[in-house]
């Protein structure tokens, strides 16, 4: 096919937005860190009263942006580097939601 003859991608799929096609992933980085700061700003409240959920739960979320950090400078493909930073930063919120659910669960009363 030629250039001509390519299908053009639909920007209404999910799959085919910008932000997982033509970005460096900078994007993803600046908002993976401003998700990091607010979930981990709860989960330091968190660990003040329930540690065993809130202090794990905010390892694992610096993890994930150091990993989003290290995706970002290692990973050579681009849609591949693009998809991996957008699941990295999904991964975050879901700790984040996660940890919330089971405190909320468990609470006593």
């Amino acid at each position: 096919m030629s250039d001509d003859q390519q299908p053009r991608p639909d920007p209404t799929r999910v799959g085919d937005q910008p932000a997982l096609r033509t970005r460096s992933g900078s994007n993803w980085l600046a908002w993976g860190a401003v998700t990091t700061v607010l979930v981990a700003a709860v989960m330091v409240l968190m660990g003040i009263r329930q540690p065993a959920v809130g202090w794990p739960a905010l390892v694992v979320v610096v993890v994930l942006f150091f990993a989003m950090v290290v995706v970002r400078g290692a990973v050579r493909p681009l849609r591949t580097r693009l998809v991996t930073l957008a699941a990295l930063d999904l991964g975050i919120v879901a700790v984040g939601l996660a940890a919330v659910l089971v405190v909320l669960v468990t609470a006593p009363g």
